[in-house]
């Protein structure tokens, strides 16, 4: 009458091939195997209907539950594992679509990190490379580096904010806040200089939008030259503020002008001159 042998049972078996082994035993059943020769003193596991041997560096019994794994051996693990305490792995290579991580906080100490490490094509082959930064219900922000840019520069790729970055908290302008613009204007019809010392200023009229300024075209034009003095004693500006000077000698000569102001001794005197000059 065959005896029924069960997990965890203990056994002397047959030397020789596994495949000689009794099958009427439940998984987990360890059997030990003897003989003259050293090769026939094993010991040996039954798992999922098959008997693995058990060698020095140890026994991976994936299919079990528990999932052993070998401190010593290279082996390949399946499913998904669940590690709920630190885990210190030395290297690591992640190879897949996706990578995943979830945590609040991520310290890297490298130097340099590559992204699209490994690139064989001229340029980035999927057309961008960077960051993007999810904002939930917000538009996401990225900081990408897109092979399709170019400018006038005859430049080709290019960095892309699609929001306005700042260095050391200035805001970088746009192009178009430089003054390089698409509209051109080829004719400026008036210009004019203030009355301000050291101060010009060009005038465009008739003008409703911003404009690329080629360059600055000068010719004949009739000019409106205008002089004037003002007086001021003791720090005050005396009546009439300005005085308009006329050359009384033809274009000659050095004009005199004549305050009627009295000046008292002792007390600090200032004229100022001004010139304008306005093209019309």
């Amino acid at each position: 009458m065959p005896v029924k042998r069960y997990a965890g049972d203990r056994f002397v078996g047959p030397t020789g091939d596994p495949t000689g082994f009794p099958l009427d035993v439940a998984d987990g059943a360890v059997l030990y195997t003897s003989g003259d020769l050293a090769t026939d003193q094993a010991s040996y596991i039954k798992v999922t209907g098959a008997w693995q041997q058990v060698v020095q560096t140890g026994v991976v019994l994936q299919t079990m539950t528990g999932d052993f794994l070998d401190k010593y051996s290279n082996q390949d693990v399946y499913g998904i594992k669940t590690f709920h305490n630190d885990v210190f792995i030395r290297d690591l290579t992640v190879t897949g679509t996706q990578t995943a991580l979830n945590t609040v906080d991520s310290t890297i100490k490298d130097n340099i990190i590559i992204i699209n490490s490994g690139e064989s094509g001229v340029g980035i082959t999927f057309g961008s490379g960077g960051f993007v930064i999810d904002r939930g219900s917000e538009e996401d922000a990225f900081f990408l580096f897109d092979e399709t840019l170019s400018g006038d520069l005859e430049y080709t790729g290019g960095f892309n904010f699609n929001f306005i970055p700042h260095v050391t908290g200035d805001r970088l302008v746009k192009a178009s806040e430089t003054g390089v613009f698409q509209t051109q204007i080829n004719v400026v019809h008036e210009t004019g200089f203030t009355a301000t010392t050291g101060v010009s200023a060009l005038e465009m009229t008739g003008v409703s939008s911003i404009y690329d300024i080629d360059g600055v075209n000068s010719g004949e034009a009739d000019i409106l030259h205008k002089q004037q003095i003002q007086c001021y004693i003791g720090g005050v500006l005396q009546a009439p503020y300005q005085y308009s000077l006329s050359n009384t000698l033809g274009g000659t000569g050095t004009p005199t002008i004549t305050f009627a102001e009295n000046l008292f001794s002792g007390v600090r005197t200032n004229f100022v001159y001004s010139s304008t000059d306005r093209v019309l």
